[in-house]
């Protein structure tokens, strides 16, 4: 090991918490402190591998001496040795001389916020969610649809409503399921069907049959001329950022939880519900008890 700089404020902070951390996090603070503060140009992942740690032994050690993340731990470390320390820049390769132009990470996550902000604002300003809850409040039983990649949606959104509200039924992407479903529909039942490209053909039935019956039908797909927009009551167009299947995911899990949260802040009785639902998980043993938090 290389020698390390004259101890620093920072450093100390570092060195203290790692010993009371474990061994892992001794070995990262080694490896920060060899080339100090130039180590903090790196990678935290970089930093990770050459420790052998893992990333939750660096958010340990940073929480113990006192920074919230890496970004604080290098503000600071740069203001003690009067300089700036450059930002590294997030790639989805350790490997510094691989060519190809790889999206940043930072890039990455700021589209899928913009994406976000994006959808989310257009919801919100057209009054779609909010009719769209008022609708899941007001139905009978509630069924929920999602085929293909929507199917991990869908499953999301139902466990959600269900923690709230009573009559919530997820229908399996199978044309069985579907058939099931529309038998027992009624009138005054709501199917909220997750639909994108490539569009599902059984979701697309499913929701042809629920619209004629007279059934409400609430569409979240990626756009008003979508094949499931002719059979929906209320459309919720999420940008999904893509004219392919292969779709981001960010804004479409982020409308279905908005969906389901608004219709539970509107149910009678639902607080009541979810803590009844806690007590009995509780009392059934379905929590894992988390290992308890070291002693500083």
């Amino acid at each position: 090991m290389s020698s390390t700089l004259v101890p620093t404020p920072t450093l100390e902070l570092l060195a203290a918490a790692a010993v009371r951390c474990s061994d892992a996090a001794v070995r990262l603070y080694q490896v920060i402190a060899e080339d100090y503060p130039s180590s903090l140009e790196r990678r935290p992942s970089q930093l990770l591998l050459a420790a052998g740690v893992t990333s939750a032994d660096l958010d340990h050690l940073l929480a113990m001496a006192g920074f919230a993340d890496t970004d604080e731990l290098r503000s600071r470390a740069g203001r003690e040795s009067n300089r700036r320390l450059s930002v590294p820049d997030l790639r989805f390769t350790s490997r510094e001389t691989e060519p190809g132009d790889r999206a940043a990470l930072r890039r990455i996550a700021a589209e899928e916020q913009d994406n976000l902000a994006r959808t989310l604002s257009a919801l919100l300003s057209n009054g779609a969610l909010e009719l769209a809850a008022a609708s899941v409040l007001a139905g009978r039983r509630r069924w929920v649809l999602g085929d293909l990649k929507s199917s991990g949606y869908a499953s999301t959104l139902a466990a959600a409503l269900r923690t709230t509200l009573r009559d919530v039924s997820l229908i399996q992407p199978a044309a069985g399921a579907g058939v099931n479903a529309i038998i027992d529909a009624h009138p005054n039942d709501v199917l909220i069907a997750y639909n994108f490209r490539r569009y599902s053909r059984i979701t697309l039935a499913v929701a042809q049959e629920f619209h004629e019956l007279g059934a409400t039908v609430i569409a979240l797909t990626d756009s008003y001329s979508s094949p499931i927009s002719a059979f929906a009551t209320h459309v919720l167009a999420v940008d999904t950022r893509s004219e392919s299947h292969s779709h981001s995911p960010t804004a479409v899990a982020a409308t279905g939880h908005i969906l389901a949260a608004l219709a539970s802040a509107g149910a009678k009785g639902a607080g009541r519900r979810d803590r009844r639902r806690v007590e009995l998980s509780e009392k059934l043993g379905c929590y894992a008890e988390p290992d308890p938090e070291p002693t500083p």
